[in-house]
């Protein structure tokens, strides 16, 4: 009875622990730049656990530096061994090359820019680069966004090698995030197929109110098939990125999608 209980407990431990690493890689850097990093109470409500069970696997976390913890504010920020095995990650695809291509497109457009990769029912962000200005709308390295209701997700589900009907049969519910998601099935598939026609998506409001997207799909190098990997995408808050804004910005986005297609991505 005990060794088959460990297994379960060791998944628990190692859960919790990814948990709260991805609460740190969500913490932008300049959130509170006079005080960087969460404290372990916040740490502990984000996860949903004690502070007393946070704080024993974030010791853990800061001995094995994966977690750094600042000695005078005592807030914790993700470790050097964090980055080191993000930065190996980024290398072993290929994506340390597409940071030049996102920085390019930020610049031109002056929003935040991103790049998402299928993971799961999720689109999951593996680089990005921060708009300039102070009101803008980030997706972080590593985090996870809706399918349908964001642009790069539904550049996802409209290029999925298992074919639209498939894809959206397998999101099952549709959370409503606003009163402009797309929650029906029947609704989502039908735009989809729009949006695999034109080639680009647009996200107006569709998770966050007041958010907007533009996004395009990175078409598979040296193939004929339509099937993709990778979505890019331009953030940023409504008040600048109108609906306007965004198709003139699609031609941009494309181009710069272009350039990641040359490089030859591995999978993620």
């Amino acid at each position: 009875m005990t060794s088959a209980a460990q297994p379960t407990s060791g998944v628990h431990s190692i859960e919790r622990a990814v948990s709260i690493l991805r609460v740190l890689a969500d913490t932008p850097a300049d959130a509170d730049p006079a005080h960087p990093g969460l404290a372990l109470k916040s740490i502990a409500q984000e996860v949903h656990l004690s502070p007393s069970t946070t704080h024993r696997i974030i010791r853990t976390l800061v001995d094995t530096h994966l977690v750094t913890q600042d000695p005078i504010t005592e807030r914790y920020q993700l470790g050097p061994l964090a980055g080191v095995l993000g930065r190996k990650y980024l290398s072993s695809i290929g994506l340390e090359s597409v940071q030049p291509i996102l920085q390019r497109l930020c610049s031109l457009t002056g929003e935040s820019t991103s790049l998402a990769v299928l993971h799961n029912d999720t689109a999951h962000v593996v680089a990005q680069k921060h708009s300039a200005q102070a009101l803008r709308v980030d997706h972080l390295s590593g985090r996870e966004i809706s399918l349908h209701a964001s642009a790069m997700g539904k550049i996802l589900l409209a290029f999925s090698a298992q074919g639209i009907d498939t894809a959206v049969q397998q999101l099952g519910k549709l959370e409503k995030f606003t009163d402009s998601t797309i929650a029906s099935p029947v609704d989502l598939t039908a735009h989809l197929h729009e949006v695999a026609a034109q080639k680009y998506a647009l996200n107006i409001g569709e998770r966050y109110d007041g958010a907007n997207g533009v996004a395009v799909p990175v078409l598979p190098y040296g193939k004929t098939s339509q099937h993709i990997q990778y979505a890019l995408g331009i953030q940023g808050p409504s008040t600048r990125l109108t609906p306007q804004r965004m198709h003139e910005l699609i031609d941009a986005c494309t181009q710069a999608a272009a350039e990641i297609t040359e490089l030859g991505l591995s999978v993620a």
